[in-house]
């Protein structure tokens, strides 16, 4: 959960519904909505997406927390005043809402299970006309089976809160959801997609009852705001305060597997590994099928020096989600420490580098492939590392070490050396490499300078390069 660019939240909508009557343009199904407070006076503004004829209104719960109600103006200008709250989703800050209107044009809803990938639509107000803009799904973070977080680009992004989301078909994916922060500020924004949203029903998006519940009342709208802080103080990793803010969110929201699971993430990187061992298998016990809960109770037991229930936590991961390859990784990594190459190897190939620590994985299987005697892609592997993380002073390294040892490569291996100096001035041996590397092509004062750079430090390696440099020509 490392703060990498702005991150934001949206729900998906996964309802398989009938596209009769929809809109012809994703623009015309566009609203404004202002949140009133309890005199009727507006206390904050932002967007939502008309996705039922008789005047059904999805926006974000935010916007009508403050008060009791609010308006909605259409994208052709006419104001509705809303009448009820059919439905919310206080995890996924997602209100419907019902308005005094009739014949109203509908969104075309996108397919079950998927969320956006590549390029999507996002709807902007630009004076007093919607329009769309095409931004990139840059990266997926699966929080848990039923949120997942989004990394949109370009990072300065200035969205209003329920400003739709459409795949490039035109069919409504989801819409950006206020994140622990005043509408209208881009940096406090985040995407959430939800999977399997069948809580929202054709009846509710019909205008008919609440599935013959209770209407729900005004004042229980309330948008779990800790929840949301939690997650961002977790992306700007400040541990203590995003501890603070789901153990809020868990008393306030009742028991739920996210908290457990933010909460345990924050209890590991404290230290606190018992705790985090406590609330993650708690995560994994009120959702059986939490992936994310169960690499993360993988990493406390690693830490706390316990491989084999590491291993066995990491194995229940992928069994959930077969592409985690963070959890792929940590047990290739097992098995390397163990000595089992070849099972650290099967482990290391599996999954994707959707995780931040994907750069170690390609040096992992450099260094199998080089005691495999694969030279080239053993090199293969190096680079990649050093592209995936251009600070990785290890890939450059042995990578260069690869060129002059086992390749007979030594111009090739100066530029790899050069930057592992580079990256680290101090480290003898990158000196020392770089060195040898400019010596067998043939540059005898680069050789020199490294010589001179060593030889107050560590002489016993800056001895053996002079008689190397002495014997040449």
């Amino acid at each position: 959960m490392k703060n990498t660019s702005i991150l934001l939240a949206l729900v998906l909508l996964v309802l398989q519904l009938p596209n009769s009557g929809m809109a012809k343009n994703s623009t015309d199904i566009m609203v404004s909505v202002v949140g009133l407070d309890g005199q009727g006076q507006p206390r904050c503004q932002g967007m939502g997406v008309c996705l039922g004829k008789t005047g059904v209104i999805l926006t974000s719960a935010y916007l009508l927390s403050q008060g009791k109600g609010g308006i909605i103006q259409t994208s052709a200008g006419d104001l509705h005043l809303i009448q009820r709250l059919v439905h919310y989703d206080a995890l996924q800050d997602l209100a419907l809402v019902q308005v005094e209107a009739e014949d109203l044009p509908a969104g075309r809803l996108g397919a079950s299970g998927r969320w956006p990938s590549g390029k999507v639509l996002v709807g902007e107000r630009q004076g007093k006309r919607f329009v769309l803009r095409e931004v990139l799904v840059a990266k997926t973070y699966q929080f848990s089976p039923r949120l997942v977080l989004l990394r949109l680009e370009p990072p300065d992004l200035a969205l209003e809160s329920g400003a739709p989301v459409f795949n490039l078909q035109g069919e409504l994916v989801g819409m950006i959801h206020s994140f622990a922060g005043a509408p209208g500020n881009s940096k406090g924004l985040r995407f959430c997609l939800v999977r399997n949203q069948t809580h929202l029903s054709s009846k509710m998006l019909d205008g008919q009852e609440n599935n013959g519940e209770p209407e729900t009342p005004w004042e229980n709208l309330n948008s779990p705001f800790s929840f949301w802080e939690g997650v961002a103080a977790s992306q700007r990793q400040d541990w203590k305060t995003a501890k603070e803010k789901f153990t809020t969110a868990l008393q306030s929201l009742g028991d739920f597997p996210e908290g457990y699971l933010g909460r345990g993430v924050a209890l590991y990187h404290l230290g606190n590994y018992k705790g985090a061992v406590k609330d993650l298998t708690e995560a994994t016990r009120r959702l059986p099928a939490y992936a994310q809960a169960f690499l993360w109770l993988g990493k406390v037991w690693e830490r706390d020096g316990d491989p084999k229930s590491a291993k066995e936590a990491y194995q229940q991961a992928v069994s959930y989600a077969p592409d985690l390859g963070e959890a792929w990784f940590r047990l290739g990594v097992i098995a390397y420490q163990e000595g089992d190459q070849l099972q650290a190897q099967k482990c290391l190939e599996r999954g994707e580098d959707d995780f931040s620590g994907a750069a170690q994985r390609w040096w992992y299987l450099g260094m199998i492939a080089r005691a495999q005697q694969s030279w080239p892609k053993a090199l293969e592997a190096f680079n990649r590392a050093a592209k995936l993380d251009p600070g990785f002073f290890s890939a450059y390294l042995e990578g260069g070490k690869l060129l002059i040892q086992d390749m007979g490569q030594p111009k090739d291996a100066v530029g790899l050396l050069r930057e592992a100096v580079r990256l680290e001035p101090n480290h003898a041996y990158a000196r020392y490499y770089l060195a040898l590397a400019q010596l067998l092509s043939w540059n005898p004062g680069g050789a020199w300078e490294q010589y001179f750079a060593l030889q107050e430090r560590y002489p016993d390696l800056a001895s053996g390069l002079a008689a190397m440099l002495e014997r040449r020509p």
